[in-house]
């Protein structure tokens, strides 16, 4: 078995990576490193498409955006989220993270019970499964919205991945209004992405 290639100033990087942020994030992501080092002595800080953290495989780590920072969990779609606080990457169908908005958001103990579950996913070689089903369930709401805009055909003609991604992401809204407003995005995405292979195409 390949021994996994760290980057090895990863921790120097993460601290100027960290330093280089606003205020208010640089004191979110302070705040979620000290926490997430206290989980397993043996966690490596490593360095790919940002701070990230690895033991056994890769278990965790965080960006600053413009508004919020993620913390992320790349195999979060088998953690059991009992306290249902975790959001869909709309990015990712495997992926779930928090967001912060201000360091007083973090709750050290909640953040360390994350952690040490996707620790303890890796430590018991769990993997994720690609489903044998490739066919995506879309509900009658969301088909019916997508046709009157004018995007199911096209919806219909992309990869399961894409369409997982876009269903799930709808589908994991908690309230109904927070549905509503997924699909009205999901509708433009879907035609911006449209119009774009349409001009690639040409």
């Amino acid at each position: 078995m390949a021994v996994p290639k760290h980057v090895a100033d990863a921790s120097l990087k993460i601290s100027d990576y960290i330093d280089n942020l606003p205020d208010w994030s640089q004191k979110i992501c302070k705040r979620l490193r000290t926490i997430i080092l206290k989980a397993d002595p043996k966690l490596i800080e490593d360095w790919k498409w940002g701070p990230n953290y690895y033991l056994e495989g890769m278990v965790c780590g965080y960006a600053g955006f413009q508004k919020h920072v993620n913390f992320v969990f790349f195999k979060g779609i088998l953690l059991k989220d009992k306290r249902k606080l975790l959001y869909l990457n709309e990015g990712s169908v495997n992926t779930r993270n928090f967001r912060f908005k201000d360091v007083k958001e973090i709750d050290e103990d909640i953040i360390l019970e994350y952690v040490i579950e996707a620790i303890d996913l890796n430590k018991a070689g769990k993997k994720i499964i690609v489903p044998k089903n490739r066919t995506v369930e879309v509900a009658n709401d969301i088909k019916r919205e997508f046709k009157l805009a004018g995007v199911l055909n096209y919806f219909e003609t992309l990869a399961y991945s894409h369409k997982n991604e876009y269903i799930r992401w709808i589908d994991s809204a908690k309230r109904e209004e927070t549905r509503k407003s997924r699909i009205v995005k999901a509708v433009v995405m879907i035609g911006n992405r449209e119009t774009m292979m349409t001009k690639y195409k040409k």
